[in-house]
């Protein structure tokens, strides 16, 4: 792989490694998912929420020291919340009281040196690109492939046109918001994309012309030498999936 795609190193990962930012990222997704399946049902916070948050919480208080579990803690609220943005923009919703009460419920107790700490390191993942970055990069996969499952899922084109809409749009966002990495993401997407489009072979067709519409709509947004970057990367990301598939079929 090329320098170009050598990422710098994150001076957060000392307090919150790689694997535990992704494992951040994933506890996340666990709990807004149970969240919008209980707005969908008109509940509050569900007991099904309630535990789901408990382990959450045992691994925001297994780091070793208060700086690392204010990290911790700040990544799941970034989680949460860049979940509930994604999906009110997809799904038009104005308001998720139980995703509200959530976050509020993480913070709770926290004593006045606990809050600081937690608003210090909420603010350092947003300070720089490169910091949390691996789970920067996993959460966003998971936001923007749950919005294209959720775009080939639905019943018509029509349906459809607003969450794909909200996803390039949220793709496109990255990119301006984060200049030197957003691409990365990006890429990142648009791999994972291609890979389940491979590994699902009947996929539906709605998925299928969503995913070329996305490309056509990002191409004709971002500047040609960006596009050709995105789309280089995320290519030498599938063909490297598609090598370790065929060793491993061997």
């Amino acid at each position: 792989m090329s320098d170009q795609y050598i990422l710098p190193a994150d001076p957060l990962a000392t307090l919150v490694s790689a694997v535990e930012q992704a494992h951040g990222a994933h506890l996340a997704q666990g709990l807004f998912t149970q969240v919008f399946r209980d707005a969908a049902d008109g509940q509050g916070l569900s007991p099904a929420v309630e535990a789901q948050l408990k382990p959450c919480l045992e691994w925001v208080h297994q780091a070793s020291d208060l700086d690392a579990q204010a990290l911790r803690l700040a990544l799941l609220l970034t989680g949460l919340d860049q979940w509930g943005l994604a999906f009110s923009q997809a799904f038009g919703i104005t308001a998720m009281p139980g995703l509200t009460a959530l976050i509020g419920q993480l913070r709770t107790g926290l004593s006045p040196q606990a809050e600081a700490q937690f608003l210090r390191q909420f603010e350092q993942i947003q300070a720089a690109s490169i910091h949390a970055i691996d789970f920067k990069i996993h959460l966003r996969r998971q936001i923007h492939l749950a919005l294209w499952h959720a775009m080939g899922s639905v019943g018509t084109a029509d349906e459809a046109s607003p969450i794909l809409q909200a996803l390039g749009s949220q793709l496109l966002a990255l990119d301006q918001s984060m200049p030197d990495l957003g691409w990365r993401l990006v890429a990142d997407t648009l791999a994972h994309v291609q890979i389940r489009l491979l590994q699902d072979t009947q996929a539906s067709t709605q998925a299928q012309d969503g995913t070329q519409q996305l490309l056509t709509a990002l191409r004709q947004a971002l500047p040609d030498e960006r596009y050709r970057q995105i789309m280089a990367h995320a290519t030498q990301a599938v063909l490297a999936w598609q090598q370790a598939q065929r060793h491993t079929s061997h």
